[in-house]
């Protein structure tokens, strides 16, 4: 019999972390299990569903003999979460996998799996280099929406782009980029030097798993990163007492430099500039009309002078039609023709008051979005729509 003794708290939070690649349902039943592994004064929690693995370490109350238990990720989250006691323990009998599980007035008995049957959880040779995490997590909001929820042919527009870019003037930013085709997001670090090799060449992280990182590390301001190629592309982010490890796409995006012009280029075009809050709500009026089946929201913008006159149209034949000032028009009329959802997507996540948008000359270019902080340049372009 095997006894542990853990603080809820710290437990809990360990399990926190280990929940986001846990599935409730799984081909390989072991999956659902979180791999509990302890020796001495310190036990390692490990979760995996084999695109990313969460390994957490925890401090025991006492020390203990080596061992392993495979428990249920739902029963022993549920019980922690749910427990009156500070303190949870566990009474373990290898002989029939049975965890016996008590907290405060509270016991339980959980048949375990086969804990030899876990797979076995890769580790890395490579140096792990510190990295301003905080940064990359804070900025996620404005590229997240861009990625296509299909692989389609190329899995990295599924995914996020991280590259490492240097300019005529010697600095360095990194760069984030995402893309469905129809969209563009491409979110510029300013004056971001790491030194990780692997950046040089850019590398695609999947966007599911991305968003798994932001959600451990919300609280992070550094961490370390270690990105190993030796069998297959894996990047490993670490803090503290977690770990974290996702598999990489193979970098297949597309050469987004010569498709977005450099922010210099794009300073030097005109742009309209529009107030973000009257801008969101003469886009929802004039969708109204628009079905929630319409795959597609087609709005279309007309440019003249210092207003801005909004339509839309269903395919049942619905139409609608709105007007707002603007701060800054064009020196000549303009139009596109955009999905709406798109639209919105991006204004939603401009922190400025106004939005600047760029609208060319012929209505078969793309619509771009453009801002600017000290921290980083952003720039998102929305493909036309024919109508």
């Amino acid at each position: 019999m095997i006894k542990l003794t853990f603080k809820k708290d710290e437990l809990l939070k360990a399990l926190d972390y280990c929940s986001s690649c846990i599935e409730k349902k799984h081909p390989m039943v072991i999956l659902t299990n979180i791999l509990f592994s302890f020796k001495n004064n310190e036990c390692t929690l490990s979760a995996t569903n084999l695109e990313i693995t969460v390994i957490a370490k925890i401090n025991l109350e006492e020390s203990v003999q080596e061992g392993k238990i495979a428990v249920p990720a739902r029963s022993i989250h549920d019980i922690c979460r749910l427990s009156r006691s500070e303190i949870v323990i566990f009474d373990y009998d290898e002989s029939n996998n049975i965890l016996d599980i008590t907290t405060g007035k509270s016991e339980y008995k959980v048949p375990c799996s086969e804990p030899s049957d876990f797979p076995e959880i890769s580790d890395t040779s490579k140096e792990y280099k510190n990295i301003d995490i905080s940064k990359f997590i804070s900025l996620y909001k404005k590229v997240q929406f861009s990625m296509s929820e299909f692989f389609q042919s190329n899995k990295a527009y599924s995914g996020v782009l991280i590259t490492k870019v240097k300019a005529d003037d010697g600095t360095t930013s990194i760069d984030m980029v995402t893309t469905d085709i129809h969209r563009l997001s491409v979110l510029k670090i300013k004056n971001f030097n790491v030194d990780i090799e692997e950046f040089e060449n850019g590398i695609v992280i999947p966007g599911k798993n991305f968003a798994e990182i932001t959600k451990i590390f919300a609280e992070c301001k550094e961490a370390q990163i270690a990105i190993d190629n030796d069998k297959e592309e894996k990047i490993f982010i670490k803090k503290n007492n977690v770990t974290f490890i996702s598999r990489l796409f193979k970098n297949e995006f597309p050469k987004y430099q010569s498709i977005v012009s450099s922010y210099d280029v794009l300073n030097s075009k005109e742009a309209a500039v529009i107030n973000r809050k009257e801008l969101i709500e003469a886009i929802k009026r004039v969708v109204i009309v628009l079905n929630t089946e319409d795959k597609i929201w087609t709005s279309k913008y007309f440019f003249k002078e210092n207003v801005l006159k909004l339509t839309a149209s269903s395919n049942s034949g619905g139409n609608s039609s709105d007007e707002i000032v603007i701060e800054k028009g064009f020196s000549t009329e303009r139009s596109v023709a955009v999905n709406a959802k798109y639209f919105l997507d991006v204004i939603n996540v401009i922190d400025d008051n106004n939005v600047n948008v760029i609208v060319e000359d012929s209505p078969n270019k793309a619509m771009t979005i453009k801002e600017e902080s000290d921290d980083f340049f952003y720039i998102h372009m929305v493909m036309p729509l024919r109508v």
